[in-house]
């Protein structure tokens, strides 16, 4: 199969798409956590988006590789998409988790001043 390089640059351009709302959140988080200091809540949204990232990442490559280059058998193909989707999951929940948190803290303290 011959290698079409456009179709590359598509897959990583829109990986770049997909990654941009995940990078945005990784800046806010360390803001977050530069002004507020060490904080359970903004530890876990920063290392569940950084987790979502190097999961987009990896899993673009992935693609690239089973795709255009044909590196992978298909079954070990979908094992590897698996695993990476659950790493990608745990992310997620890292990050909902320190929400959640945040969330509960804002809360609280909004209850407390009324």
């Amino acid at each position: 199969m011959e290698i079409n390089t456009s179709q590359i640059l598509i897959q990583l351009l829109l990986a770049l798409a997909y990654a941009i709302p995940t990078i945005f959140f990784i800046v806010i988080s360390i803001y977050y956590l530069l002004k507020m200091g060490s904080r359970t809540d903004g530890i876990l949204i920063l290392a569940g988006n950084i987790v979502i990232l190097l999961s987009i990442i990896l899993s673009r490559i992935l693609f690239i590789q089973f795709a255009f280059y044909e590196k992978w058998q298909g079954e070990m193909y979908s094992y590897v998409s698996s695993a990476i989707n659950v790493i990608s999951f745990m992310g997620s929940l890292a990050f909902a988790i320190g929400v959640f948190l945040l969330m509960k803290k804002i809360i609280k303290t909004k209850t407390v001043a009324e």
